[in-house]
């Protein structure tokens, strides 16, 4: 909502700022290929033990999850935290700005955690870049994918833990 009404004050228009800066297929094929890369690098960053912790961390933050719950929450962090921090705020204070922006909205108290928000800047410049080149929906869609699969195995794994045998 927030999103919409910043862009609402954008010349010519919200609507302008959300469509792709290039085809709708050009769009989705580098949301696909960003989305693939971000998982690799994410998967192999479990080898780093902070990582280990944080998963373990978020495991534990979704096991009562259903697959409507993660289903909601990608879509809409993904839709709504990129109309915030690519959409709106990149053209005003620039994509590293709203990558440190996006970071700190993933600050956690816990300390072992630090983690957490040194991936979300790397994931902001990584969406800020593909905002950049694609548009918004190029950013929205590898946030959604990125979000949906990286919960969904989360999910899974707190599943596999608690049916294991006492």
């Amino acid at each position: 909502m927030i999103a919409l009404v910043g862009l609402s004050f954008r010349d010519p228009g919200p609507l302008a700022a959300l469509l792709p800066r290039t085809t709708w297929i050009e769009a989705f094929a580098a949301a696909l290929v960003v989305a693939a890369g971000s998982l690799l690098v994410m998967f192999l960053g479990l080898r780093i033990p902070a990582v280990r912790d944080l998963e373990r961390w978020q495991v534990l933050l979704v096991q009562e999850w259903s697959l409507t719950d993660v289903v909601a929450v990608a879509v809409l962090s993904g839709l709504c935290e990129e109309a915030l921090l690519r959409a709106l705020a990149v053209p005003w204070i620039g994509v590293v700005p709203a990558a440190l922006l996006f970071a700190a909205l993933h600050l956690v108290p816990d300390r072992r955690l630090w983690a957490w928000p040194v991936i979300a800047f790397a994931m902001g410049l990584v969406m800020g870049l593909l905002f950049e080149k694609w548009g918004y929906p190029a950013a929205a869609i590898a946030h959604i994918l990125v979000n949906l699969l990286s919960l969904l195995r989360l999910v899974r794994k707190s599943r596999a833990a608690t049916e294991l045998p006492l």
